[in-house]
């Protein structure tokens, strides 16, 4: 795809449907690269013709619009339930509009297991991209290629924190606690989402994977290391820490802790409580923005 049909896309996904002249505005392109862009597309079938609007007295103006169904986004997401992987796919459209739902569980997964269930839900249709939400050690080996290679089409491993760092200020550190889980860190800096590697710098006290949420004092320790390791490490403006719903009380001894260990020189610190609906409704958004 050229950067001109990238552009197009990218505008008539902002727009819902416009008109060449209207694009060539929205892009900064010429209107002959704009048509070239838009007769390709709407060929390959990625846009469609919408009517017609009145140009003031000449001849009217073209509309188009997505061609919604054309290519759609699987978002794929496990968890893990006793000795078992529980694996939910939605098939999204390109406004996010949930086109089908499956949901299947494994002992162990492979690259046939999601083969399986993508085959039944596409029944023919192809794919933009797939988005990959996997607990830790639930990747098998070659399955990002394998995927790439089957369905010829992007393939994303997005951690919590870089779903929500997209609509974060930058220079922000965002960082995401989930019960069973270790932390994930990522930040924009300048204008670049940049994702933070595994945060083992500083011994601790217990596994994330095991950590008891109600024990608030290693809570406590535990939070305000991962605190300074990632002030240490990334020098952030600022840092927004989205947990477990935890007491106000915890927060701020949470705070006095790590701003202890570092001196006084903690960054401006903002709690939020991680809400699965939240974290669902940005997750959608992320995967199908995607041209």
């Amino acid at each position: 795809m050229t950067k001109a049909q990238q552009a197009v896309l990218a505008a008539m996904n902002e727009r819902g449907e416009a008109t060449r002249p209207q694009l060539a505005a929205a892009t900064g392109l010429s209107l002959v690269s704009v048509s070239k862009a838009v007769a390709t597309l709407c060929h390959t079938g990625e846009l469609k013709e919408a009517g017609e609007l009145p140009s003031g007295g000449g001849r009217p103006v073209q509309l188009y619009r997505y061609n919604a169904g054309y290519a759609l986004h699987a978002l794929i997401q496990a968890q893990r339930e006793d000795a078992m992987l529980r694996c939910t796919l939605q098939l999204l459209d390109l406004h996010g509009n949930e086109r089908s739902h499956r949901a299947a569980t494994f002992a162990y997964l492979e690259k046939e297991s999601l083969d399986g269930l993508l085959s039944e839900a596409l029944r023919g249709r192809r794919l933009r991209s797939i988005t990959l939400m996997l607990p830790d050690g639930c990747m098998p080996d070659g399955m990002l290629q394998h995927l790439t290679d089957s369905y010829n089409c992007r393939v994303c491993t997005p951690t919590a924190a870089a779903i929500l760092a997209q609509s974060s200020h930058d220079g922000t550190a965002t960082v995401c606690l989930m019960k069973g889980t270790a932390p994930t860190c990522a930040m924009m800096r300048h204008g670049v989402l940049q994702e933070s590697g595994p945060l083992h710098l500083l011994p601790l006290p217990a596994d994330w994977s095991r950590l008891d949420y109600s024990d608030r004092s290693l809570v406590e320790e535990m939070v305000a290391r991962l605190l300074l390791i990632i002030t240490c490490t990334l020098a952030p403006d600022r840092i927004e820490l989205f947990t477990p719903a935890i007491s106000s009380r915890l927060t701020e001894r949470i705070r006095y802790n790590a701003a202890t260990k570092l001196k006084g020189a903690l960054p401006p610190l903002h709690f939020s409580v991680l809400s699965p609906e939240w974290l669902e409704q940005a997750t959608l958004s992320a995967c199908t923005n995607i041209t």
